[in-house]
C-alpha cells in the first residue's frame, strides 16, 4: 500500500473544536497521578526518527502496564532502535525475500516507518533491549540467545479525522495506552520558537517521527485555533524544551498521515512464544478488499503448541473468526481443530490466544484461517516503500511467495494468491510455543560423517527416540552416529513426557556429502572444435556454482568459450568468467540463479551442468593431450570447484580428464567412454548390446577393438570377458 499525505482541507476562521467534558483540557504522560509514563530523550543517529517514534510508544506502553519491571528488567524501558534500523528487512542491508538476502531497498540510517516497524515485530525479529544490540556504526547480531524480546500484542493505527471529529479517541488511546507514535514535516518555515503547524495548504510530505505524550487544548501556536500536542523528539534533551515540543492539533501530518497519523503500541510484553510462522516477511503492503475468507498453510518444524495467531484488520469494526485446520486436500478444509471469534474496533495488527492450544508434531501441517466481515484481508507484495516516511521519491522492495502458501475464497473454491500476484502472501501467522527440538554439531560434510545431536525437551521426559533416517536409531536424549553414505537425511525425535508425547521430524535436516565435477574425455583432429562435457553431483540444492578450469599439456588447445544448452543449469540467469588468464591454461566460471529469488536452486542431482568448449591446434603431433582439470587454481586469490546453496556451501571433489588426437587412450577396452578410462563389466554389457541387441555404438570405436586387429566382433567381446574374469591378458595398447 502506497504511503499517501491527505491534507485536512478545513476552513479555520469559522472552524472550532468541541472538546469531551470527560477529558482534562491538559495532559501530560510524565506526571499522570503523580507517575512518568515517558522514558527518557533519545538524541538520534542517522535518519532514524521512524525507529525512535516507535520504541518511545513501546516504552511508554510498558511503563504504564509495568511488564517491563515484571519481566525483571532494572531501570526504565529502553529498546535498541538501530536493531530494528538494521534488521527490519526492507533495507540493503538485508532482507529475506531475496536470494542472497543483502541487495536493495532502504538505504540503512535513511528512513522507514511505522508499517516498516510493525513487520519487524510481527515475526518476532526484535524489539531487543538497547543493551542487548544498540548500534549504529555496525549492524548487530541479529539472533541471539541472551536476547530479551518484547512483542507487541496490538498496534492500532488512527486519525484525528479531517474535522478533528476522532481526537478525544486519540487522547483516550494516549491516556490508557501511553505514548504514541505520529509524524511531521520540519521545516523552518513551520516553526515558532518551539511550537509547530504546517497548514494543510502546503504540499510538503511528512518527513520526521515523534511521539505524543499529551496535549493542552488552550495551547497557542501559529495556527488560526489553539491545541496542540505535547511531542517528545530525538534530538536530545539540550533542544526545544527539554526535548520536547509543542505541534498543533491542525497541523496537516500530524494525527492525521494515514500510516504515520497516530499509531498505538498496546500490550507490550516479554515475547512469549518460541517461533512465529509466518510467510509475510514484509507484513501489510495492501489489501484485498473484495476477500473475507483467507488461509495460510504451515508444516510445523518441532512438537509444539500453536498458541495464538496474528493478522491485520484493513478498518475499523471488524467481527473475525479464527479457525485452524489439520487438512486442506482436493480444495477443501477439514479437522477443524480450533476456533475463535471476536470483534476488533480499531485498524491494525492483532494477537488472538486460542481457548485450548493446539498440538503439533514436526512435519504436521496446519491452516490458520481468518474471516473478517469488512475491510477485506491485508497482504504482503513487492511494492514501494517511502525513502523518508512520506516522500515522493520511493524504492522498490522485494517480496517473495510460493505456491501453495495463501490461499483465498472466491466463486466458490479456494484460489492460490500466487496465481494472482508471485510475489504475495496474506498477513496471517501462527505462534506456538516449542515443547521439543533437537539440535546438531554439523549439519553437512563428507561421508563418513560423525554427527553429535542433542535434544531438548520443555517437559520431564520418561523415553527419547532417535530416528536417523537411514535405518539406525538411539534412545538417549544426546547421542552420536555415523552416515556412511551419501544423501540428505530426515531426523526425528520422539519425546515421551508425562503428559503427553511431543515428536518433530527435520526434513534434509543432514547432508552426508560425496559431491564431485567429473569431465568427459575428449578426441578431435589437428584444427577441430572438441566439447569437455562436466557432470556434477550435488547432494544439496544449489544456487551458485564455480567451476575452475585448467588445460596444461603438450596438446596446444585453445579455450574457447562455454554454455549451458541442455544441462541442468541452462536455466541459471548469471553465467561470467570470474577470471581468464589464456597464457596459464586457466579460467574460473560462474553459474549463478537470478539474484531476485524468483528462479529455484538446482536440484540435488547428478547431470551434465556445463558444456567447455575447446579448439585443437592446427600443428597438433599424434600422441600429444592435454589434461581438463577441475580442482582448482591460485591466481589472485583461489578459485575453487564451490557449491552453494541454502542447505550448504562446500568444495566439491573434482576428476580430471583429457583432450586427445583421436580417440582411443592409453589401453584399448573403455567401452563406454567412462572419463576415468576404467575398464570393467560395464564396458562388456555395452559390448554386448552393441553387438547383439542393436545398443548405441561405443563413443570411441577404436576402443571397442579390444585386440587391435582392425574390426569390432565377437572375437574383442570373448577378449574382454577372458580379461575381467578369467586373468586374461590385459586390453592391448591403443595404436
Amino acid at each position: 500500500m502506497r504511503v499517501t499525505a491527505i491534507g485536512c482541507v478545513v476552513l479555520l476562521g469559522i472552524f472550532s473544536v468541541a472538546f469531551a467534558a470527560d477529558l482534562p483540557s491538559s495532559f501530560d504522560l510524565r506526571n499522570y497521578n503523580g507517575q512518568n509514563y515517558v522514558t527518557s530523550v533519545k538524541d538520534q543517529q542517522g535518519g532514524t526518527c521512524w525507529t525512535h517514534g516507535a520504541f518511545a510508544a513501546m516504552e511508554g506502553n510498558m511503563l504504564m502496564t509495568g511488564a517491563w519491571t515484571a519481566a525483571g528488567e532494572s531501570g526504565e524501558p529502553n529498546l535498541a532502535e538501530y536493531h530494528l534500523d538494521w534488521w527490519n528487512g526492507f533495507n540493503e542491508h538485508n532482507n529475506d525475500d531475496l536470494n542472497p538476502p543483502t541487495g536493495q531497498g532502504l538505504v540503512v540510517h535513511e528512513g522507514g516507518d511505522y508499517r516498516v516497524t510493525a513487520a519487524y515485530l510481527a515475526r518476532g525479529e526484535g524489539a531487543v533491549r538497547d543493551i542487548d544490540a544498540q548500534s549504529f556504526d555496525y549492524p548487530p547480531d541479529r539472533y541471539d540467545s541472551t536476547y530479551h524480546y518484547y512483542y507487541a500484542r496490538h498496534i492500532e493505527w488512527y486519525t484525528a479525522g479531517e474535522n478533528l471529529e476522532r481526537i478525544d479517541l486519540l487522547k483516550q488511546k494516549v491516556m490508557e495506552h501511553g505514548v504514541m507514535g505520529t509524524c511531521m514535516c520540519v521545516s523552518s518555515s513551520f516553526w515558532w520558537g518551539y511550537n509547530h503547524y504546517q497548514p494543510p495548504s502546503s504540499s510538503y510530505d511528512p518527513n520526521h517521527a515523534i511521539a505524543i505524550v499529551g496535549w493542552d487544548d488552550n495551547k497557542t501556536t501559529q495556527a488560526p485555533q489553539p491545541g496542540a500536542w505535547l511531542c517528545k523528539n530525538s534530538w536530545g534533551s539540550g533542544w526545544g524544551y527539554d526535548g520536547y515540543f509543542w505541534i498543533s492539533y491542525y497541523d496537516k501530518h500530524a494525527t492525521q498521515e494515514p500510516e504515520m497519523g497516530a499509531i498505538s503500541f498496546i500490550d507490550v510484553e516479554p515475547m512469549q512464544y518460541d517461533r512465529v510462522y509466518y510467510h509475510d516477511y514484509h507484513g501489510w503492503r495492501d489489501t484485498r478488499t473484495d476477500v473475507s475468507e483467507a488461509f495460510n498453510a504451515f508444516t510445523a518444524t518441532g512438537g509444539e503448541l500453536l498458541e495464538a495467531v496474528s493478522f491485520y484488520t484493513a478498518t475499523d469494526s471488524v467481527d473475525y473468526t479464527v479457525r485452524i485446520y489439520g487438512t486442506f486436500d482436493n480444495g477443501q478444509l477439514s479437522d477443524q481443530r480450533a476456533v475463535m471469534t471476536g470483534f476488533m474496533e480499531f485498524t491494525g495488527f492483532h494477537t488472538v490466544d486460542l481457548d485450548t492450544p493446539v498440538k503439533f508434531d514436526g512435519g504436521d501441517d496446519f491452516y490458520v484461517y481468518v474471516e473478517l466481515s469488512d475491510g477485506g484481508h491485508p497482504f504482503d507484495r513487492t511494492s514501494e516503500v517511502p525513502v523518508l516516511l512520506g516522500a515522493d521519491y520511493r524504492v522498490e522492495v522485494v517480496s517473495a511467495s510460493e505456491p501453495g502458501q495463501s490461499y483465498y475464497y472466491s466463486g466458490g473454491q479456494w484460489n492460490d494468491l500466487y496465481e494472482d500476484n508471485p510475489t504475495a502472501n496474506f498477513c496471517m501467522k501462527g505462534l506456538t510455543e516449542v515443547y521439543v527440538k533437537m539440535d546438531a554439531n554439523v549439519r553437512y560434510g563428507w561421508v563418513p560423517l560423525d554427527v553429535d545431536f542433542d535434544g531438548w525437551a520443555k517437559n520431564p521426559v520418561s523415553s527419547w527416540t532417535w530416528d536417523f533416517g537411514d535405518g539406525d536409531s538411539a534412545y538417549t536424549e544426546d547421542c552420536s552416529h555415523q552416515f556412511t553414505e551419501r544423501g540428505l537425511y530426515d531426523i526425528t525425535l520422539e519425546a515421551n513426557m508425562v503428559t503427553d508425547t511431543f515428536s518433530m521430524t527435520s526434513l534434509d535436516f543432514i547432508a552426508a556429502l560425496a559431491d564431485t565435477l567429473k569431465p568427459t574425455t575428449a578426441f578431435g583432429d589437428p584444427g577441430q572444435q572438441v566439447e569437455v562435457v562436466v557432470s556434477g553431483l550435488n547432494t544439496c540444492p544449489a544456487d551458485y556454482l564455480l567451476i575452475p578450469v585448467e588445460y596444461p599439456g603438450d596438446l596446444n588447445v585453445t579455450f574457447n568459450n562455454f554454455n549451458t544448452e541442455g544441462c541442468r543449469t541452462e536455466y541459471f540467469a548469471d553465467q561470467d568468467f570470474l577470471h581468464w588468464d589464456a597464457f596459464f591454461d586457466r579460467c574460473a566460471i560462474r553459474l549463478k540463479i537470478s539474484d531476485d529469488g524468483s528462479q529455484d536452486p538446482l536440484p540435488p542431482g547428478e547431470g551434465p551442468i556445463i558444456k567447455l568448449i575447446f579448439t585443437i591446434s592446427s600443428s597438433a603431433q599424434p600422441g600429444q593431450s592435454a589434461t581438463v582439470q577441475l580442482d582448482g587454481y591460485t591466481a589472485s586469490q583461489d578459485y575453487l570447484p564451490r557449491c552453494e546453496g541454502p542447505m550448504a556451501e562446500y568444495t566439491f571433489a573434482a576428476t580430471s580428464s583429457t583432450i586427445s588426437l583421436g580417440c582411443c587412450v592409453g589401453m584399448t577396452g573403455n567401452v563406454d567412454g567412462d572419463p576415468e578410462e576404467a575398464v570393467n563389466i560395464q564396458d562388456m554389457t555395452y559390448l554386448v548390446a552393441y553387438q547383439f541387441a542393436s545398443g548405441q555404438a561405443p563413443p570411441c570405436i577404436d576402443e571397442a577393438d579390444v585386440n587391435v586387429d582392425g574390426e569390432v566382433n565377437i572375437s574383442d567381446l570373448t577378449y574382454l570377458v577372458a580379461y575381467l574374469f578369467n586373468n586374461g591378458a590385459p586390453p592391448v595398447t591403443c595404436p
